[in-house]
Order: C-alpha cells, then sequence, then structure tokens
C-alpha cells in the first residue's frame, strides 16, 4: 500500500474501495462483533489502557476474558505491521472504524477508545432498556390478539346465528365493507412500500441522511449524534494541526460508504471553487449549525481543536438525555395503541350484540 504525508502526518492508503469477492464479504459480515461485543471490548481496553497497559498487553489479557470475540486474529495482524483500526476493521461498524482511524493520526487513541466505550455501553444499555419496555405490552398485545381470534372463531358466529334467528339480519354484513376497506388500505401500504425503496435506491448518501435528519421524531436524535461524532473527530484532527483541506484529503482516503468521505470530497471540491467554509456548511441539514460558529472566531487551530472537544463532551451528554427521553414515550404510546384495539374489539362485537338484542323488543 502507498503512502501519503498530510500536515507531517504519514497516511496510509484504505484499500482499493472496489467491490470484493462474494465469499470475502460474506466471511467479512461473519465475523463483525455484536453491539454488545464493541461495547464490551472498548469499555474492558479503555480500562486496562487506563491503568498502565500497553496496547499490546491489553489485547493479550481481553484474549482471555472475551474468548468469543476473536481477539487471535486481530493480534496476529498487528504483529504483521497492521494499524490498530485496519486490525479491527472487519469487527466493528464503518463509523467506528473511521473513529479509529482519525484517532490514529491525532495520536489520542486512547481518548477514542475510552469515548467509544461509553458511548457504545451506554447503546447497550438503552437496547435492553427499550427491550424490557417492550416486553410487556408485546405480551398484552399477544394475549389481545388470541382474544380476538377466539371471538372470531367462537363468539362472532354464536351471535350472527342468534341474529338471524332474531331479526333476519346478519349483524356482521358492514364487516364486509371493513374488509373490503382494509384490503385497500393495506394494497396502498404496500404499493407506498415499493415506491419508497425505489426512492431510496435512487438516492445519494446526502439524500438519504439528509432524510434522517427530517424525521420528526428520531430525526433530532440522529442530528445530535452528528453534533457529537463531527465535533469530535473534527477537534482531534484540527487540534493536530492540519489545514481543513488537508483534512478532506484524510477523509477522502476512508469507505465510499461512509458519510466522512463523501463529505471529505464535497468539501474539497466547494472550497477549490473559492466558497466560504460556513457557506458550505449550511448546504447540509445533517450539519449542526453550531458547527460553523467555531470557524468565525478567526482562533488559532490549537484553540478550535478544543473547543470541538470540549463541545463534543456537551453534545455527548445532550445525545443521552435525549435518547432516554424517547425510550420514556415508547411504553405509554404501546399502551394508548393497545387501549384503542380494545375499544375497537369491543365495539365490533357489542354494537352488532345490542342490534340483536333491540330487534327483540320491536
Amino acid at each position: 500500500m502507498g503512502c501519503q504525508q498530510i500536515g507531517g502526518v504519514i497516511l496510509n492508503k484504505m484499500q482499493p474501495r472496489g467491490k470484493l469477492p462474494l465469499r470475502q464479504r460474506k466471511n467479512l459480515r461473519m465475523a463483525k462483533w455484536t453491539l454488545r461485543q464493541q461495547a464490551n471490548f472498548f469499555d474492558l481496553l479503555a480500562d486496562l489502557l487506563t491503568a498502565g497497559f500497553s496496547l499490546k498487553q491489553a489485547l493479550q489479557s481481553l484474549k482471555v476474558f472475551l474468548p468469543k470475540n476473536g481477539l487471535a486474529t486481530v493480534i496476529a495482524e498487528l504483529e504483521t505491521g497492521q494499524s490498530f483500526s485496519q486490525a479491527l476493521r472487519s469487527k466493528v461498524t464503518t463509523n467506528i472504524y473511521c473513529q479509529l482511524v482519525i484517532a490514529e493520526k491525532h495520536g489520542s487513541v486512547d481518548q477514542s477508545v475510552f469515548q467509544l466505550g461509553k458511548y457504545l455501553k451506554k447503546r447497550v444499555q438503552q437496547r435492553e432498556k427499550l427491550q424490557s419496555l417492550l416486553l410487556y405490552p408485546a405480551i398484552i398485545l399477544g394475549l389481545l390478539l388470541f382474544l380476538m381470534i377466539a371471538l372470531k372463531i367462537w363468539l362472532a358466529p354464536e351471535i350472527a346465528q342468534f341474529s338471524v334467528s332474531t331479526t333476519g339480519k346478519d349483524p356482521f354484513s358492514y364487516l364486509i365493507f371493513v374488509k373490503f376497506g382494509g384490503l385497500v388500505l393495506l394494497s396502498l401500504f404496500i404499493l407506498g412500500v415499493i415506491h419508497f425503496f425505489y426512492w431510496w435506491k435512487k438516492q445519494s448518501i446526502f439524500g438519504r441522511h439528509s432524510w434522517y435528519s427530517s424525521l420528526p421524531i428520531v430525526g433530532s436524535l440522529y442530528r445530535q449524534y452528528n453534533c457529537y461524532y463531527l465535533t469530535f473527530n473534527l477537534g482531534l484532527l484540527i487540534e493536530s494541526g492540519l489545514e481543513f483541506q488537508q483534512i478532506c484529503g484524510l477523509l477522502e482516503h476512508f469507505e465510499e460508504k461512509s458519510l466522512l468521505y463523501h463529505l471529505g470530497r464535497a468539501f474539497s471540491e466547494r472550497l477549490a471553487r473559492g466558497e466560504k467554509l460556513t457557506q458550505i456548511m449550511e448546504h447540509y441539514p445533517f450539519i449542526p449549525p453550531e458547527l460553523a460558529l467555531f470557524f468565525q472566531k478567526g482562533r488559532s487551530k490549537e484553540e478550535i481543536g478544543k473547543d470541538l472537544l470540549a463541545y463534543s463532551k456537551l453534545a455527548y451528554q445532550k445525545l443521552l438525555e435525549k435518547s432516554d427521553h424517547l425510550l420514556a414515550w415508547v411504553q405509554p404510546l404501546l399502551f394508548m395503541v393497545i387501549a384503542i384495539v380494545i375499544i375497537c374489539t369491543y365495539l365490533a362485537l357489542l354494537l352488532p350484540l345490542y342490534s340483536s338484542l333491540g330487534g327483540l323488543y320491536k
């Protein structure tokens, strides 16, 4: 692999971004760690590095504590001269891999590992909390579905037979229109899903991330994550003394499917055309608007880098608060849906029954 020097930092070029053979891509997917495995790895690694272990010593120790992670292959790749990020490339997500590459160029792997450990551990905790919040409503919905099937099979025919014998009318005749309307809605929904996937396939990566940011509820959470992710990584690079054009050159060495690669390429082209940095940032809704303020102060790169790193900590805390607040609404909304389903079920059965009883007194 070739090398390139940017701002006094030696950059190993990434491997070619062409498509890998099918068997190799399948092996990489099978080797990728789960969210819990990634969280345990970075959390324990951060503890060992903080305790004074070297990276190699820490990995040797983790090989005993995390036997299912397959750290022997990671250690073997490090011994062949691969960087830490390259050794973990097939194990972690693209965002984590890019963050590790940036940390290596800045020489702050320990700080990045510590930040990743905290963030991934919190994500695991939130996922477990979400699963516990969904468990009780899921049980209720299952019992409710069983009740609806039982009523449809056993009780509804009895009500229909009773009504026909007393009034000569089928009380459930109106359900034909309900079923027809349901089929129409289902068909429209399927057509909508097909149209969405067709539209989604045609979108660029900027279009997709802009759509993420425009979503009504999770859009603000996604924008907050971008605020933390971009300010932290950009702060590391600027604090190391790199110019913004040099940072763009570094980002263009990432994988094509990563957002950082496309941002580096787009910013590099716009800066070459003479556009201002603050004006370029305004074109992308998933870039936090406050990010442009750091480049309007006229301060040194080191000071801007420190400000960005300090702000990334605040953005991280706000990200956790927003995600916890969103989780708090999950269970009440599900119970509201359950209540609506129960009311509709009772109305579908009781109204025909009251109509049949009313026919007895005429």
